[in-house]
């Protein structure tokens, strides 16, 4: 199939064959179109891999770049052509000087009742200038078609560079955001909390917010869960179904192997009408006897680690306005009955008050200091 690279390369050329220009500037233009796709693809390697989000906001940048490219041509050509013009007004101002001296030295031929001599003196001076004009004007047109024929090879040769080192790029983008979800080591309680590696991953997350990466997302919410058993072991094992829910969320992924990110594959258990699905209640929903008997939906596994987040943000908004002698116990507390208490069942919110109450969360500002 067409790749993202190469749709994109069309619709930039159809738009390139609209406008009004010479035939060899709309070369030019795609031969730069390639360069700084190039280098566009080189530096953005995990792209989010939407076909229609990633080629049309590419689209509409080359045609931003090719307006800006436009002017610096012309901006270039017109200071060749000023060159060139202030070049042919000096040997004007040249020319006109000699006439000067010429006709200071007829007149005073012209004293000497020498007209006739002047006459053909001034001829053979004239035609000399002419003919060096004319010699000077052909050396600036073959200096212009050596230029060209330059610019051409140069282009050319950039051109096979391009192909080569695309290709390249397509071998290492083969490492995409599946790979990485499949990958359990990026999924290991053993590796230490780290607040910006997981600020790194949030924002890469929220740079199409309509299409969430699912790596990005789910590897940045399994990672604050980190956040508790560095502080307490009894609050990381209050919060272990969080990391389960997360292996969920990748085993879901695995499945649907067509979803593109986090919000496609939600819409397709809602239009297989599987999105109510807990693994309790599939018999009720008409699979207690087929391959979703146990199927845990990843539209609601989604929407509780969303409540976890929604929690983290409260906890560490909460830590940002403490003064530093405050209980970090007192704030986890605090949060969890503002936000994820009316979420729970009480069996559940009695199992996280205990968790909380032998937790060994110190002051706020021994906590932070080892954890960020």
């Amino acid at each position: 199939g067409v790749t993202y690279e190469e749709e994109i390369e069309k619709q930039v050329s159809d738009y390139i064959k609209t406008l009004n220009e010479s035939e060899e500037t709309k070369r030019k233009l795609v031969q730069e179109v390639h360069e700084d796709l190039k280098k566009k693809i080189l530096t953005d390697t995990n792209y989010d891999p939407s076909k229609k989000e990633y080629v049309e906001k590419t689209v509409n940048y080359y045609k931003s770049f090719i307006s800006m490219k436009l002017k610096e041509n012309n901006n270039s050509n017109d200071n060749k052509i000023l060159e060139k013009e202030n070049e042919k007004k000096h040997e004007q101002k040249i020319i006109k000087e000699n006439k000067t001296e010429i006709k200071k030295d007829k007149e005073k031929i012209m004293e000497n009742k020498d007209e006739k001599n002047v006459d053909k003196n001034i001829d053979k001076i004239n035609k000399s200038l002419n003919t060096e004009i004319k010699e000077e004007e052909n050396n600036i047109n073959e200096k212009k078609e050596e230029i060209k024929e330059e610019n051409n090879q140069i282009n050319n040769q950039e051109n096979k560079e391009i192909k080569k080192e695309l290709n390249n790029e397509t071998k290492e983008k083969e490492l995409n955001w599946r790979d990485l979800m499949k990958d359990d080591n990026n999924f290991d309680q053993k590796i230490p909390f780290n607040f910006q590696e997981i600020s790194y991953k949030l924002k890469k997350a929220a740079e199409f917010p309509d299409k969430l990466n699912p790596f990005y997302t789910i590897s940045a919410i399994f990672d604050c869960t980190k956040f508790f058993k560095e502080i307490s072991s009894a609050l990381s094992m209050g919060f272990s179904d969080i990391t389960e829910k997360c292996g969920i969320m990748r085993q879901r992924f695995s499945e649907y192997p067509e979803a593109t990110d986090i919000q496609n594959l939600l819409q397709t258990e809602m239009d297989l009408n599987l999105h109510k699905l807990n693994g309790d209640n599939n018999k009720k929903y008409g699979h207690g006897n087929d391959n979703y008997k146990n199927y845990n939906s990843a539209c609601r596994t989604f929407l509780r680690l969303l409540w976890f987040f929604e929690y983290l943000t409260d906890v560490f908004e909460s830590i940002l306005k403490d003064d530093g002698n405050g209980a970090l116990k007192t704030i986890l507390s605090d949060s969890y009955d503002k936000v994820l208490a009316p979420h729970h069942t009480f069996f559940v919110r009695k199992a996280v008050g205990i968790a909380l109450t032998f937790s060994s969360a110190g002051d706020v500002a021994k906590n932070v200091n080892i954890i960020f």
